[in-house]
């Protein structure tokens, strides 16, 4: 593994990582991190180039996200791969990608049922990656003939922005097929009428 570095401005700092995050070369991450001091109170990680990553990585970058916030200091995490992604998301780690890209699906296949857990915030420019999700689920499932649910879970969403409703139903209308149900559950008290105001409350109710 390679780590370039590119001094942002004084206060931020990006470490580009090329190859394998493994056993092997996370105390060279850790060292890259703790080198800066506390005037860079925004440390970037670019994961465009990273194949790779091990759980001994993952808990590096735990550590090191635990000990900047102390520290009221910010660890980014941006350009993720989906080899890279699917671990974080395995792993319980997709939060600590929500920071920078604002808005995550993290999905979990359940018997009779598949789980598209949004979190962050919701806006138009991320309504595509829930659309994604349900175009390729309604791919793999649809040629099955047998019914299935699939949960949009908004538990874990901060915020929904204006417009935002509007383009997620019109991405569930596009990716419906005979045998799909869709249910939306744990939607903020806050946007309940915005829901509604959308034709999406009927959606929200209980599996």
């Amino acid at each position: 593994m390679t780590i370039d570095t590119e001094v942002i401005s004084k206060t931020t700092v990006a470490l580009k990582l090329s190859g394998r995050l493994d056993t092997a070369n996370s105390p060279l991450l850790e060292q890259k991190i703790k080198q800066w001091g506390d005037e860079v109170t925004t440390l970037v990680l670019d994961f465009k180039d990273l194949e790779y990553i091990s759980s001994m990585g993952l808990r590096v970058l735990l550590h090191a996200k635990k000990t900047l916030k102390d520290k009221n200091r910010d660890l980014i995490i941006k350009n993720m791969a989906e080899a890279v992604r699917e671990v974080f998301e395995l792993t319980g780690f997709i939060n600590l990608i929500v920071r920078e890209e604002g808005f995550a699906v993290v999905r979990k296949d359940e018997p009779g049922k598949i789980v598209l857990y949004l979190n962050g915030e919701l806006t138009t420019e991320g309504v595509p990656t829930i659309s994604e999700e349900l175009i390729k689920i309604k791919k793999h499932e649809s040629e099955k003939c047998t019914p299935i649910t699939i949960i949009l879970d908004m538990e874990k969403l901060y915020c929904i922005l204006p417009n935002a409703l509007k383009h997620l139903r019109q991405a569930i209308a596009d990716s419906v097929w005979v045998g799909r149900v869709l249910l939306v559950r744990n939607v903020p008290v806050e946007y309940s009428s915005e829901m509604e105001a959308e034709g999406l409350g009927e959606l929200a109710k209980e599996e």
